[in-house]
């Protein structure tokens, strides 16, 4: 069962689609995530592959101001919708019903920027994608003092040029913290 763990909305269950249609950041490392985050308040985010939607809802749930969601799966987005509507964060988000690549283009072309971009792309991507690939997708959009989180079931050893990375590993789950800067 998918909740949120703190803030305004604390334990509040969340809808998954039956099945394996999205595989959900585990409680422990989105306990982690948070804990090295810090405080969000205020701060823009970008949820790229957002599956059911529950790390908007936590950043939401944690004082964030505004999530624009990504989530390509009209039936999986159809879940989004409804727990927004369910934690009563619909009017704080934009819910975006595409391929990433098009949304991204989109935002881009309205000059959008977020202080914290989180990407959490089905694990079969990395069959043909690298994280670098995802963080040079994601990287125009990012604030200067942004930070992108990525999940990814790999471990990585190039960090792209003008970033810096930390990585924290979980098992076969490994959580990579980039920030612009050499």
């Amino acid at each position: 069962m998918l909740h949120v763990l703190t803030g305004t909305i604390k334990g509040r269950k969340l809808k998954v689609p039956k099945g394996q249609k999205i595989r959900p950041m585990t409680s422990r490392v989105k306990k982690s995530v948070f804990d090295t985050l810090g405080d969000i308040s205020g701060v823009r985010v970008l949820d790229i592959f957002a599956g059911s939607g529950g790390i908007g809802i936590e950043s939401l749930s944690r004082g964030c101001g505004h999530v624009t969601a990504i989530e390509k799966d009209p039936l999986v987005f159809k879940i989004i919708n409804e727990n927004y509507k369910y934690c009563g964060f619909i009017d704080k988000a934009r819910l975006i019903c595409s391929d990433y690549k098009d949304a991204l283009s989109m935002l881009r072309r309205k000059s959008e920027v977020f202080e914290l971009i989180f990407i959490d792309p089905p694990y079969k991507l990395y069959d043909s994608l690298e994280v670098e690939d995802f963080i040079h997708d994601a990287s125009e959009l990012l604030d200067a003092d942004g930070v992108i989180v990525i999940e990814h079931d790999y471990k990585i050893e190039h960090t792209p040029k003008g970033f810096k990375r930390a990585t924290k590993s979980f098992g076969g789950t490994h959580v990579s913290y980039f920030r612009k800067g050499e």
